[in-house]
């Protein structure tokens, strides 16, 4: 009876459940747009970017996953009756297009995403330029670990010892650092702003405020996944490629769900203000009086518009 590794049925998995999530995926960016062109305020010009910025983050995802899926294919189907066994094509493959289009393609989106993250956290910022110097360092750094993986990445495979896997373990610990540091830095206005709104008996908004809205605007999983991903791939764990995967899906479907947030009008933006302090002056009289240098302080944490 042919042996297979704990190695191949992880990647199996991980195939599978990435032609899930893409599919999840793609049912959110129909919406997205649909919600986008039909039912949002939005200017022209930003509906067009936005839509574009939709479809780069599909097609970037779609060249990823058919790289994995002609993977695959080869593997168990095309050449599975090689002596050595289906790893051995796997081996061998790491020279083929299909690996060097799929880490290109998986690069690219993380780029693409943690451009959003960045650009968000500016805007929750009230564009404070000098909150995103960090982060835009780490930012390039992450992007020459990157290339460094994709120069590399011929001859060698994430199952075997090489030293394009230690760029791999590099690239995903500094983006997974870039993350946990967007998330602290989007999470701290909005938590400021609830604590606040707390302390003048107002209750925040679910829909602005709430654990699934914090989610959704720091991407929370994102880190989460990247530093098991690391973790299992610098211990050459047969299971890590399951985690790489969902981590290489989730950067794509990230950013989607900001803009989704977004167009929905339930992200953070100028709008809050107006509305917080409509419901600041529906405080009895003497509340109003007492607190209105701490609404004053509200207002000011409370984060700006994001362009959609």
């Amino acid at each position: 009876m042919v042996q297979v590794n704990i190695f191949e049925q992880s990647l199996y998995v991980a195939i599978t459940l990435a032609n899930i999530f893409f599919g999840m995926e793609l049912l959110l960016a129909v919406s997205t747009i649909h919600l986008l062109v039909n039912h949002s305020q939005c200017t022209r010009k930003q509906k067009t970017f936005n839509t574009c910025f939709i479809i780069a983050i599909l097609l970037t995802q779609a060249f990823a996953l058919i790289s994995h899926d002609a993977i695959g294919y080869y593997m168990w189907l095309e050449d599975r009756d090689l002596p050595e066994g289906p790893m051995a094509y796997h081996a061998r493959s790491t020279k083929s297009w299909n690996t060097i289009t799929g880490v290109a393609a998986i690069e690219l989106t993380n780029l693409m995403s943690n451009s959003l993250l960045i650009y968000r956290c500016y805007i929750i910022w009230n564009s404070n330029i000098l909150v995103i110097i960090l982060p835009v360092i780490v930012y390039f750094f992450a992007n020459a670990m990157a290339i460094m993986t994709l120069v590399e990445s011929p001859g060698s495979s994430i199952s075997s010892p090489h030293k394009s896997i230690q760029f791999l373990v590099l690239w995903i610990i500094t983006t997974t650092s870039l993350n946990v540091l967007l998330t602290a830095l989007i999470s701290f206005p909005i938590l400021s702003a609830r604590r606040q709104l707390l302390k003048l008996n107002i209750t925040p908004p679910n829909s602005h405020m709430g654990v699934i809205a914090i989610l959704l605007e720091t991407a929370l999983p994102f880190p989460i996944l990247g530093i098991l991903s690391a973790i299992l791939v610098a211990k050459g764990t047969g299971v890590c490629v399951i985690f790489v995967m969902l981590w290489s899906v989730y950067a794509g479907i990230a950013p989607l769900l900001i803009i989704y947030h977004a167009v929905k009008r339930t992200a953070h933006s100028n709008e809050d203000n107006e509305t917080y302090s409509a419901m600041r002056f529906a405080v009895p009289m003497m509340e109003v009086v007492t607190t209105d240098s701490t609404s004053a302080r509200v207002e000011s944490l409370l984060p700006t518009a994001m362009p959609i």
